[in-house]
């Protein structure tokens, strides 16, 4: 098993302050819950603050803020947040674990003779690359991959097996697309015509911008004119659906199941709770945060904290869903009520 000094681990970390042991071996990161010794854990959420006096774990990582107890005989390590300093150290156990393949094109990739393929790329088993598709340069295709005609994929994007990505589409820089999802499948659009659905051509495309980041089994449709746009930095979970025409602005964050109709226009920086559903053609401002399990049927303002169906800001719809829970005590002190004043009960509209 290998180990290192928590003295070179901590050089990763912004201004540390160490109490105790800092030559301490370390050989794994686990949760305060299930941490053995040899191991380094941390406090990045205060509901676990409980679990910090009892964890077996011989380094921790807290929060300077933290002012409880602390095992006897760890190692604590203090700085402004552990979530942050702890992504450092992953980062770099990621690419122990996961190194980038080395630039190659595997003998089962077709790439079609008027590609434009950049240096230091690596294009894995069974790729296809589409007429006039440009590649640039340390891009990962890593199997099992589709680009369509004149796509652009943007340098050092990340693209991971199965993942598709359809003609005309284009990745900014540093772009990650996780297993399966696709980039660029039509617009769902149907006109009815003499008791026909018949379909509406989607001639538009996708446009990732710069460290755009996808989730597995995500669709992104093409536009039906123009382009479904994601902003830079934007990062999208698994299983989210985003329509045609949608524009997702800077930053914003969608949660697993998320869905958005077409036309919907969602601001920087906005927070989508997991299965939230978006109605078309909709305004969703600069900041706002919509609870999970929300339908959202109207414009939402910017800087809005928002959940439920429909949306109430969201304390009031804490408070709504509190009421709910009332209901059949109410119920009860309502009959009694009618009955010690001899008021007729009604049921359903209807006098008994």
């Amino acid at each position: 098993m290998t180990t290192y000094p928590l003295s070179e681990i901590v050089k990763l970390f912004d201004n540390p302050e160490i109490q105790g042991d800092a030559s301490v071996e370390l050989s794994a990161i686990s949760s305060l819950e299930k941490a053995k010794p040899g191991d380094l854990s941390f406090l990045g959420n205060k509901k676990y603050s409980s679990q910090v006096p009892q964890t077996k774990a011989s380094a921790i990582l807290l929060p300077r803020t933290y002012k409880g107890e602390v095992p006897q005989g760890a190692t604590i390590v203090r700085v402004d947040d552990p979530s942050i300093e702890l992504a450092k150290l992953c980062a770099i156990i990621e690419k122990q674990l996961w190194p980038a393949p080395k630039p190659s094109v595997h003998p089962t990739a077709s790439v079609d003779a008027t590609a434009k393929i950049g240096k230091g790329v690596a294009i894995g088993p069974n790729v296809i690359v589409c007429e006039g598709a440009e590649i640039g340069d340390g891009v990962v295709l890593q199997g099992n991959n589709y680009v369509g005609r004149f796509a652009k994929i943007g340098e050092n994007s990340f693209i991971m097996p199965n993942a598709v990505i359809m003609d005309y589409c284009e990745l900014g820089k540093r772009v990650k697309l996780q297993p399966g999802c696709v980039i660029g499948s039509d617009g769902y659009g149907y006109v009815p015509v003499n008791g026909q659905h018949v379909k509406v051509p989607q001639v538009g495309k996708v446009v990732l911008e710069d460290d755009v980041e996808v989730g597995a089994n995500t669709t992104i449709d093409r536009a039906r004119f123009d382009k479904t746009l994601v902003g830079a930095g934007t990062k999208i979970d698994n299983l989210v659906q985003v329509a045609h025409n949608v524009e997702i602005g800077k930053c914003a964050l969608l949660v697993s199941q998320v869905g958005i109709s077409g036309s919907t226009h969602i601001g920087n920086y906005v927070v989508l709770g997991g299965q939230t559903g978006v109605a078309g053609h909709l305004k969703i401002g600069d900041g706002a945060m919509i609870g999970g399990q929300s339908g959202i049927n109207g414009d939402i303002p910017p800087k809005s904290y928002m959940r439920g169906t429909p949306p109430r800001p969201y304390m009031r719809a804490h408070k709504i869903e509190i009421f709910i829970g009332h209901l059949p005590e109410l119920y009860d002190r309502v009959k009694d009520i009618e009955s010690r004043l001899g008021i007729e009960k009604k049921t359903f509209g209807k006098t008994k």
